[in-house]
């Protein structure tokens, strides 16, 4: 540990330069004195000491006890007093300014030596303290916030539960009610219905479990030689066949084959992510392209879409859990598809970032080492 700096501030020359072979025998670091406050003040910034030992009357206008409450308040460094006598006057401006020590003259080297170092020691704990507590209140906003939040898109998360269950009722009671009235193309179409439902119904629910898993830690990775250009095409191919004509989708790779150690379920779950906000906030009949690039050490995933776009103010936020843009409220979602897409990435030891051009699109990049 580094020794401890100490400006002495004493007027009377031969008392300060004992001071200051004493100090520096004790294994102290101490600079030239200086003989009046207002000298010390201008010098604060630019020496930093750890402490000041202060006589408390001085040459010029500021006294000690002044000069001491500046140093404490602006630099937040403690003082000691070092004087022969005060009235009674003065010891009330000391006690006022809580100074971390005080010592008479004729001062006694091991009183000084007693007295210096357990201010230092408390100055440090202080220090720390503040410093705990500053944590602690950091950390208690950012908790109280999460959890606001969380409660937030909680609540829009049972919106979106709830909203597939309605569906599922309805459906079902009409097909028990009124199912032998029904034309066939009807019973079929209340099916269907239920069908889609169930299927939203078990995305928010499988997205929320992943949630936990992410939050407790237990989200699996296990990399294994995965030939990444035909799992990309294989993926688009099953996607194209589920969206039907609703949208185009395109896969491109400068080579046929590239094996690298990745997690296939990983992978897949990062891509269905990206691709249903890129459906969900794309115009029916637009184009969604995935592209693969190959480097020495990393491949590159973009997704684009030509959808609403993200606003600027709202891309530092969205891989946030729960988070969802400003410019999206007509969308049914939960905000936890990025989420997701962020943990698969960063389990990886990748990065994910997204370009965004408001009404016009986005591309998502996705770097992940080979």
């Amino acid at each position: 540990m580094p020794a401890a700096k100490i400006l002495v501030v004493e007027d009377e020359r031969l008392i300060a330069y004992d001071i200051q072979a004493v100090l520096e025998g004790l294994g102290y670091v101490v600079f030239e004195p200086v003989s009046s406050a207002e000298i010390a003040l201008t010098q604060m910034a630019t020496l930093q000491p750890d402490l000041v030992l202060m006589d408390i009357y001085l040459d010029g206008e500021m006294d000690g006890v002044e000069a001491s409450a500046q140093i404490q308040t602006q630099f937040d460094i403690p003082v000691v007093f070092l004087t022969a006598n005060a009235d009674p006057e003065t010891l009330d401006r000391i006690k006022a300014i809580q100074p971390f020590g005080y010592v008479l003259k004729p001062y006694n080297e091991k009183e000084l030596s007693t007295t210096i170092a357990i201010a230092l020691s408390r100055h440090q704990a202080e220090v720390e303290v503040r410093q705990a507590l500053m944590t602690a209140e950091t950390q208690w906003a950012e908790t109280k916030a999460y959890h606001h939040q969380k409660s937030k898109y909680l609540a829009m998360t049972a919106h979106e539960l709830r909203n597939p269950l309605v569906v599922i009722q309805f459906a079902a009671e009409m097909l028990q009610e009124r199912g032998e009235q029904l034309s066939k193309t009807k019973q079929q179409r209340h099916f269907q219905r239920i069908q889609v439902a169930t299927n939203d119904l078990n995305e928010t629910l499988d997205k929320l479990l992943l949630l936990e898993q992410i939050e407790a830690d237990k989200l699996p990775y296990e990399p294994a030689p995965l030939e990444v250009v035909g799992f990309c095409r294989d993926f688009v191919a099953a996607l194209q066949i589920t969206v039907g004509d609703l949208y185009a989708l395109t896969f491109a790779a400068p080579v046929d084959r590239c094996v690298v150690n990745l997690d296939a379920k990983l992978v897949a779950q990062l891509l269905n992510n990206l691709f249903a906000n890129a459906i969900k906030y794309s115009p029916e009949g637009s184009l969604i392209e995935l592209a693969l690039a190959i480097q020495s050490e990393q491949i590159t995933l973009q997704i684009r879409d030509a959808g609403i776009g993200i606003p600027p103010a709202d891309c530092p936020q969205v891989f946030h859990a729960f988070y969802r843009a400003s410019n999206v409220s007509q969308f049914s979602g939960s905000g936890l598809g990025l989420t997701i897409a962020k943990q698969c990435v960063d389990l990886h030891q990748g990065q994910i970032w997204i370009e965004s051009t408001l009404g016009k699109g986005t591309v998502v990049f996705v770097s992940l080492p080979r």
